[in-house]
């Protein structure tokens, strides 16, 4: 744990501690008036009570640019520093737990807090709202990068009718379009034939996945109970069906939306750089 300590110190140190200048061709905005102006247009009523909070910073700091990203990991925080984005929208929590409980005595939580400080960054949480948005921008996201939205099935931006292909040679096209290493794991005879898909991009329960795989031949799911959804589908594909399951991971399958997330903010806040983040797939090698 001490090697852990010392390189997180490391990175707390690596971005000047300087406040946002703003040129005289820029409008000064603070952290607090960019957050207003989501919440004012995100196309969902608002909830009094939500995850969509401010996890760190100060909400009066004025904006140099925003990043968005699936997770504000130390990786992605410290390259939103070096990009002068002081501003990070993240779709999971910073700290480790869904909600952000305050872990004082962790060296890593308060050396990522550290960072934060040190570096004038305000991160916020902005989760329920966005997956709230319809049509939903995670299912949207993920078939724009996986190339799919010529074959979308009517309005429903998680179902997909593609050209015939072998489940191995799907799992090939997943990994190259998202950039994964070893995250994607796979349920189902390689040589299948699969044409007709349905996305869970994000977490879902086992509920989800009995709907969607009668009706398709592979789902593709983010991140799934084990001893639920995988089993369900092992199960399918042992009583003689021709199925797939294939997990992404959440995070990974979540980038897209927050890509897309990007591209919104972009319209909606033109003062600021806006740029997206990948986190990636945090596995290096399948096992």
């Amino acid at each position: 744990m001490e090697l852990s300590r010392r390189r997180f110190a490391r990175l707390a140190g690596t971005a000047a501690l300087a406040g946002p200048r703003l040129t005289g061709q820029q409008t000064a905005l603070t952290a607090q008036q960019a957050i207003e102006r989501i919440q004012k247009n995100a196309g969902v009523p608002w909830l009094p009570e939500s995850l969509d909070t401010i996890e760190a910073g100060d909400p009066a700091a004025l904006i140099t640019g925003i990043a968005t990203t699936s997770m504000a990991t130390m990786d992605v925080l410290t390259r939103a520093s070096k990009e002068k984005a002081n501003l990070v929208v993240t779709l999971e929590p910073a700290f480790f737990g869904r909600l952000d409980a305050p872990l004082a005595d962790d060296p890593v939580y308060r050396a990522k807090k550290e960072f934060i400080a040190k570096n004038g960054m305000v991160v916020w949480r902005f989760s329920d709202h966005w997956r709230a948005r319809k049509p939903d921008p995670l299912a949207t996201g993920l078939g724009v990068t996986l190339a799919w939205t010529e074959y979308q099935v009517g309005d429903d931006p998680a179902r997909y009718e593609l050209p015939g292909m072998r489940l191995a040679a799907l799992a090939d096209h997943l990994a190259q379009r998202l950039h994964a290493s070893a995250g994607i794991r796979v349920v189902g005879d390689p040589q299948t034939r699969v044409r007709r898909v349905s996305l869970l991009p994000g977490t879902s329960a086992l509920p989800a996945t009995m709907k969607a795989l009668p009706a398709s031949d592979v789902v593709i799911a983010g991140e799934v109970r084990e001893w639920e959804s995988v089993e369900y589908a092992q199960d399918t594909v042992a009583s003689g069906q021709k199925k797939g399951f294939i997990t992404l991971g959440r995070v990974l399958s979540e980038e897209p939306g927050m890509e897309l997330c990007a591209q919104w903010l972009k319209t909606l806040i033109p003062e600021v750089p806006v740029r997206w983040m990948r986190t990636g797939d945090p596995y290096w090698r399948p096992a």
